[in-house]
């Protein structure tokens, strides 16, 4: 490495395993923190690639290997909780005409063991387990980072790639009232939860390739999928929304699970069908919102540390990358023009601040997927009398969904960044052009 700059990445999962090759291919020195005892494990859950993030796949060298893994989603429809068949949409079709690939489940424990295997050995000593966040130190010319072991990590910034209940966001938190008891930041806990979800995955039931909702008053199911896994996300709504974090017990997940069992995923079969054969099962609150401090001094966040989607739609992995993408390409520039690779503090302030502020602005698609997201939510719940009218009798007419996807969505996806100092061809091609196209 060029240079004494090195970053101190929080969380080894997904997105952080993203910022790994992002950094690795710009040349920045690294070490990634994971508090959980392997870097794989088994979780139940599901990520849905959109194009965007596949194109990105492609830049970083990873599709090859992660595409035979995923099931690309090709028919959806929508049912009520009678098993009765109210909709079939070429959703997923025009999508791939319009961008040049369908989306693609993936199991996220998959997801996570192709991303770092695709890392090269050296960087794959890099990334540490068992190293649990305890404390963040900020100096004017660099970070100290403590966890739970003792062991201690010195470096120039600290990026929380450390999702939904990130340790990073509560300290940067601490940091920035202490330094001003007066000072307006977001609370401890700054999203929202309106529903719960219970996600789980079985051996496929069915065809690879569907991507079905199941809707009721105050309750939905949606199913993907997979070549040999499928996949479901349970929705109900909470008695009230709330702030504050839920722990859900094994008893829990089997009174939801009790509760939905006849709730149907396609024409054939249903909840309690795919019950008893579940390769792994969880339950959590399902939070919203965007953080509005995004950084403070030396440290920044990405991924659902910032903010957070519902996961209908399946976006929220999709901004997570692009979060990387936007941040590393400023973070590289800074660190190549410094002249000694060492950008100052207020250089680094410039950089923070500008990621969050194109990540927020009409230049990116993450406010309005937002809003999308926990539109699809409510309208598969049913969640008031106006969602569940509009969810029968306006969103299925074909000409609707077609006007939505065209002048909506697709405008939202062709927004999507790829890394500007990574060259690769465009594996995405489709009826409308990326406005960022990859740098060759």
């Amino acid at each position: 490495m060029g240079s004494d700059f090195k970053v101190i990445v929080v969380g080894g999962g997904p997105i952080g395993l993203i910022v790994a090759h992002a950094l690795h291919r710009a040349d920045i020195d690294f070490v990634v923190l994971e508090r959980r005892p392997a870097v794989v494990e088994e979780k139940g859950a599901s990520l849905v690639l959109y194009p965007t993030s596949l194109r990105v796949m492609h830049q970083l060298g990873i599709l090859e290997s992660l595409l035979p893994l995923g099931g690309e989603l090709k028919t959806h429809m929508s049912l009520t909780k009678d098993g009765h068949v109210f909709n079939e949409s070429p959703r997923y079709t025009t999508l791939r005409e319009n961008h040049g690939h369908g989306l693609v489940a993936f199991d996220r424990a998959e997801v996570v063991k192709t991303t770092y295997d695709a890392l090269p050995d050296i960087a794959k000593e890099k990334v540490l387990t068992n190293k649990q966040l305890s404390n963040i130190e900020t100096k004017v010319d660099g970070v100290k980072v403590t966890c739970g072991d003792g062991s201690v990590y010195h470096g120039s910034i600290v990026i929380g790639a450390d999702g939904v209940h990130s340790k990073t966001r509560h300290l940067m938190r601490d940091i920035a009232l202490k330094e001003d008891p007066l000072r307006d930041w977001d609370p401890e806990e700054p999203f929202t939860a309106t529903f719960r979800l219970l996600y789980g995955s079985f051996p496929t039931p069915s065809h690879s390739g569907e991507g079905n909702d199941t809707q009721s008053s105050g309750k939905s199911v949606s199913y993907f999928s997979g070549p040999t896994r499928s996949w479901f996300f349970i929705t109900k709504a909470l008695p009230k929304p709330t702030s504050e974090r839920n722990h859900y017990t094994e008893k829990d997940v089997d009174t939801v699970g009790a509760e939905f069992a006849d709730f149907p995923l396609n024409r054939a079969v249903k909840v309690k069908d795919v019950w008893p054969n579940m390769l792994a099962v969880g339950m959590t609150d399902l939070q919203e919102g965007i953080a509005k401090h995004w950084s403070l001094g030396r440290i920044v966040l990405v991924g659902d540390s910032c903010h957070k989607l519902t996961v209908h739609m399946g976006l929220g992995y999709n901004n997570g990358v692009q979060d990387v993408v936007v941040l590393c390409n400023r973070l590289r520039a800074a660190v190549q023009g410094a002249s000694d690779r060492n950008p100052d503090a207020s250089t680094l302030t410039h950089v923070f601040n500008d990621y969050e502020r194109v990540r927020k602005s009409s230049d990116c698609s993450l406010v309005a997927d937002l809003a999308s997201s926990g539109m699809e939510t409510r309208l598969y719940t049913w969640y008031n009398n106006f969602y569940r009218f509009f969810s029968r009798y306006i969103v299925v007419r074909s000409v609707v969904e077609r006007l939505a996807l065209r002048f909506a969505f697709s405008p939202g996806l062709q927004k999507a960044q790829a890394f500007d100092y990574i060259e690769a061809s465009e594996a995405m091609n489709g009826k409308l052009p990326w406005l960022h196209p990859m740098k060759t």
